[in-house]
């Protein structure tokens, strides 16, 4: 799916049950304009040459959440940190 646009990739992300993990900005845009059609996003804002920060900092993600409640957000890890916003229409509580 190379090619493919950035909609149809949230969406097949979506279809499969799937999170969809990027480096791409324009993902946060796209999944609040789309959030009926979209896959939970996982924004990475760390830099690749620091791969083990990036596995940890997954890793305590993934502890904190469920993947059924961050197949609703959109969720931007950084160093030490993450943030999580949730999609509109989510079905969590407080959205």
């Amino acid at each position: 799916m190379q090619r493919a646009a950035d909609q149809d990739l949230l969406k097949k992300a979506r279809g499969m049950d799937r999170l969809f993990l990027t480096r791409d900005k324009d993902f946060g845009t796209l999944v609040f304009l789309r959030a009926s059609e979209s896959a939970g996003v996982i924004l990475l804002r760390i830099m690749p040459m620091v791969v083990d920060e990036v596995h940890q900092e997954l890793r305590r993600l993934f502890e904190e959440h469920k993947k059924e409640e961050l197949g609703r957000v959109f969720c931007v890890v950084e160093p030490h940190r993450h943030r999580i916003r949730r999609l509109p229409h989510s079905g969590i509580p407080g959205t």
